[in-house]
C-alpha cells in the first residue's frame, strides 16, 4: 500500500539514459552494444548510399528506435565523427611520425595522398570533413583538432624549408584537397587533380 500523501505528485524514475559524451563514465552494457549497432550501421548505410543518406536508415538498419539513435548521436556529423574516428587517429600518428623524416616534401605528399583516401569509402564523406574543418565549432573539427595540429606541423616545417608555398594555411590544403572531384569507382581524388594541387603548393 502506498504511503505518498494524497495530492503529492509521484517521484519521476531516474533518469538511466547514458551518457556518452566525452570524459564520462563508460556507457552500459546494453548502451554500448546499441552504440556499436548504430556505428556498424552508419557504415553500412553511407557506404551504400552515401552520407547524405536518411538518418532513420542508420536506425532502421541498426535495429534502434530514433529515440536512442539521437541520445547517442545529436546530429548526423556526430555519427559521421564517430565513423571516421580510428581513421583521424591514424592520420594524427602519421603526421607526428613524418615530422622526424628527412625529405619533408615527400613526407607532405604521402601524408596528403593518404587523407585524400581516408574517406572515400563514403560517397560525400570527404568534403564534410573539409567543411568541418572550417569551422571551429563542429563536431568534426573538435574531433579532428589533434590531426590538423599535427598536419599544420608538418605544413609548417615545410613552409621553414622553403619547398612549400607560404600563402597558404595547413587548413586550407585540407579544405581544397577534400573538395576535389572524386573518382566514380574508388572515391579518391583523380591522379590528375590531385597531382595539380600539389604541384601548384611547392615552390
Amino acid at each position: 500500500m502506498s504511503t505518498t500523501p494524497a495530492g503529492t505528485p509521484p517521484t519521476a524514475p531516474p533518469d538511466t539514459r547514458p551518457d556518452t559524451r566525452p570524459g564520462t563514465k563508460p556507457l552500459r552494457a546494453d548502451a554500448r552494444r546499441n552504440y556499436d549497432a548504430l556505428i556498424a550501421a552508419g557504415h553500412e548505410v553511407f557506404t551504400r548510399d552515401g552520407t547524405d543518406a536518411p538518418m532513420d536508415d542508420v536506425a532502421k538498419e541498426a535495429g534502434v528506435g530514433r529515440g536512442t539513435l539521437y541520445r547517442h548521436f545529436p546530429s548526423r556529423e556526430h555519427l559521421l565523427v564517430a565513423i571516421m574516428k580510428d581513421r583521424v587517429d591514424l592520420l594524427d600518428a602519421e603526421a607526428r611520425e613524418l615530422l622526424d623524416a628527412p625529405d619533408t616534401w615527400e613526407s607532405l605528399v604521402r601524408w596528403l595522398r593518404r587523407y585524400d583516401r581516408s574517406a572515400t569509402e563514403y560517397g560525400g564523406m570527404s568534403t564534410r570533413i573539409g567543411d568541418g574543418l572550417a569551422d571551429d565549432g563542429s563536431p568534426m573539427a573538435a574531433a579532428c583538432a589533434p590531426m590538423k595540429a599535427s598536419f599544420a606541423r608538418l605544413w609548417s616545417r615545410a613552409q621553414e624549408e622553403g619547398v612549400v608555398r607560404g600563402d597558404v594555411t595547413a587548413v586550407q590544403v585540407l579544405a581544397l584537397i577534400s573538395a576535389l572531384p572524386k573518382h566514380a569507382e574508388h572515391g579518391a581524388s583523380a591522379d590528375t587533380y590531385l597531382d595539380v594541387v600539389l604541384h601548384g603548393l611547392r615552390r
